[in-house]
């Protein structure tokens, strides 16, 4: 076999391995359209508190220390629908005489299922306690929520959904089916093997002419 020949058959072997190499280890960014984690559970906070102020124009807020990126999507909803947001804690002396909302999380979990040799079925979980008092500190409302957000996603991009920033959007996946388990490897094996033998032989050959 004449170098060229040889040469037509390791690029093309080449180009085959590299798009098998790039399927099968991509899938840390998350597929387009779809959210992750962290934003799964901002969209069930909303859900669940936009309404606990109900017609109060300005109220302090209390939140916990955990899952701080909930406050950021709630104070959004509430100053797009036009309430003052301020800090409990907040030094400004007029606040004292607005309502308080505090919340708790009481549950936050991420959980995957088999849904397909490629797919996972993603579920959600968040739930939140709230409890709304006046200025002298009687309660006006007290409530819990829970809510899930459930969809399906590609098994390659699940690891893309969560932020290592915050535990509660991490979750181990369900193992692999054995196709995925033990022939992807073999296949991948082996052709890096054949890669090389040809790249030597090519290499040899050239040598030799």
């Amino acid at each position: 076999m004449d170098g060229t020949m040889m040469r037509k058959i390791v690029h093309m072997f080449t180009r085959s391995y590299v798009h098998t190499m790039l399927f099968c280890l991509a899938g840390v960014v998350p597929a387009w359209g779809q959210p992750t984690n962290l934003e799964a559970y901002q969209t069930l906070a909303v859900e669940c508190l936009a309404a606990a102020p109900d017609t109060a124009r300005a109220f302090r807020l209390a939140v916990p220390a955990r899952m701080p990126f909930l406050r950021t999507a709630l104070v959004a909803r509430w100053q797009e629908e036009g309430h003052m947001v301020f800090l409990a804690d907040s030094s400004f002396e007029a606040t004292g005489a607005l309502p308080r909302l505090a919340y708790e999380v009481e549950e936050a979990t991420v959980a995957y299922e088999r849904a397909g040799r490629k797919q996972l079925r993603r579920t959600v979980t968040l739930a939140l306690r709230h409890t709304f008092t006046g200025p002298g500190g009687e309660i006006l409302r007290e409530d819990r929520c829970r809510d899930v957000y459930e969809d399906t996603v590609a098994r390659r991009a699940a690891a893309g959904l969560a932020d290592e920033a915050f535990p509660e959007t991490q979750a181990p996946l369900p193992e692999a089916g054995w196709l995925r388990r033990y022939l992807e490897p073999v296949v991948l094996t082996a052709a890096t093997a054949v890669a090389v033998y040809l790249f030597f032989t090519l290499r040899s050959d050239t040598s030799g002419g």
